[in-house]
């Protein structure tokens, strides 16, 4: 457990708090930008600070102080001007630095706006969302993750608006031994209230609980353990009964990149994702689930125009949780939690040894800004694409990594042969994509038929290599 000025220390984002300084170290992503094309003036929240997003008519990005310092009318009603964004209420306009360049109101020989500077913060565009940087200067640069700019790869996002702090998002991302009754025996129980649990054997809920009545039949439990890396770390898992030697053990899976963004891997089949919760307040936290649909190189990627973005309720049109998908499952067990977690309460096992280790991970960085010094995955110079590539273990060559090898050495097996059957109608009768977060996905047709299209491309290599194979003896 922590003490309740531990607790505070960890969650707090606001500025002039501990983690809040920190986390101003960083790039973040805070709005859409298929949502900007609709409307180039948003209102958008941030680590405790209102600001308006806008797009200049020249193109140019900019982030700025809600209110104008005139008469502090919020700028989230400004007009868009070819060089920054004008107040509503009397016409005064701002470049995306924050200079006045008009007072139109004002004599036309008072100097009175080279006085006036409103608070701005740089923006980028990258992946389909707008990012920003809120803290001291020099201005880092923005990490260029794989899947926000592989070359080839079908994007989507759905989005949550979370009542709870950011922390108990994240620290769900150590947690791995949760989907065995979150996403296995929960999953059951929320379909059997339905009237839709079925003895389907490929779906993800009733393989979770067959391998987990197995480990136990044979006495065997999981260990976990954080394998660290210059990112983060990814979570190491192992059943008690089996050879440390073991990848999963040694490579982990699932990279932890600081401070909040999650990877999957080593993936199998055509779908990536990302999940990052991205401190909105000290009890608000936007969640978004992006995801990169990779096909071979044989099948064409639809173009593009903007990333599809969806934001998605809670609650049914009963007001009831949504629990028959993974993510639903997920974040009712964070904002059940309260707020903020009253971490004072709690009592860990080690089973949550990942848990652990991120908190010990954040509160290092922590106290790294607090002495002056810069914290892990601040990027100064050089290549920073596609970074989490390097880390041992997830670097591959093109081929398709969702084999029956994979499977065998990564514990997570199950779900990743479960995630390559999303095309398929299930024994329930519907598309296993249905069973997460993939199902809210805007351009959803167009994703199924690319696994329809990716599995069917497998299937005629593996009976061309099966051919080629019987005719050689």
């Amino acid at each position: 457990m922590l003490s309740q000025e531990q607790n505070e220390y960890l969650t707090r984002v606001g500025p002039g708090t501990p983690c809040g300084e920190l986390m101003r170290r960083y790039w973040h992503p805070v709005y859409p930008e298929s949502k900007l094309r609709d409307n180039p003036v948003a209102k958008v929240r941030i680590l405790c600070e209102d600001l308006v997003l806008f797009r200049d008519r020249s193109g140019r990005l900019g982030l700025i102080q809600e209110n104008c310092p005139h008469r502090l009318t919020s700028f989230a009603c400004g007009i868009p001007e070819v060089e920054g964004i004008r107040c509503c209420y009397h016409g005064w306009l701002f470049d995306t630095e924050g200079r006045c360049l008009e007072m139109p109101l004002e004599p036309p020989n008072s100097s009175f706006k080279d006085k006036v500077r409103a608070k701005t913060y740089p923006v980028q565009a990258m992946g389909g969302l707008i990012w920003a940087y809120l803290g001291p200067q020099p201005v880092p640069l923005l990490p260029r993750w794989d899947l926000f700019v592989r070359p080839r790869g079908f994007r989507q996002m759905v989005a949550h608006n979370l009542p709870c702090n950011w922390l108990q998002v994240m620290e769900n991302r150590g947690d791995l031994g949760h989907a065995v009754y979150l996403h296995g025996r929960l999953f059951q129980y929320a379909l059997e209230r339905q009237g839709r649990l079925t003895d389907d054997p490929e779906a993800r809920y009733n393989m979770t609980m067959t391998a987990q009545r197995k480990m136990l039949e044979r006495g065997a439990y999981v260990k976990y353990r954080p394998v660290y890396n210059k990112y983060g770390f990814t979570k190491g898992r192992l059943d008690s009964d089996r050879d440390e030697s073991a990848a999963s053990w040694n490579i982990g899976m699932n990279p932890v990149l600081f401070p909040y963004l999650l990877a999957f891997g080593p993936e199998a089949g055509i779908r990536r994702t990302y999940q990052f919760g991205v401190p909105i307040d000290d009890t608000h936290t936007w969640h978004v689930q992006y995801f990169c649909y990779v096909v071979p190189p044989e099948i064409e990627v639809p173009k593009q125009e903007s990333v599809s973005y969806a934001l998605v309720p809670l609650t049914d049109d009963k007001g009831e949780y949504r629990l028959d998908y993974v993510l639903g499952q997920d974040m009712v067990a964070w904002y059940e939690q309260g707020a903020i977690t009253d971490r004072t309460r709690e009592q860990l096992g080690v089973s949550d040894a990942c848990v652990i280790a991120y908190r010990q991970l954040l509160k290092s960085q922590i106290d790294l800004v607090a002495a002056g010094r810069e914290p892990i995955n601040i990027f100064r110079e050089g290549n920073v694409d596609s970074l989490e590539l390097t880390i041992p273990g997830y670097a591959h060559d093109g081929r398709r990594i969702g084999s029956d090898s994979v499977r065998g050495v990564f514990a997570g097996g199950n779900v990743i042969k479960y995630r390559d059957n999303y095309h398929r109608v299930s024994k329930g009768g519907w598309l296993y994509i249905d069973d997460d977060a993939d199902r809210f996905c805007p351009d959803r047709e167009i994703v199924v038929e690319l696994f329809r299209k990716s599995e069917a491309l497998w299937a005629a290599r593996q009976a061309q290599a099966e051919n080629k194979a019987t005719s050689g003896k």
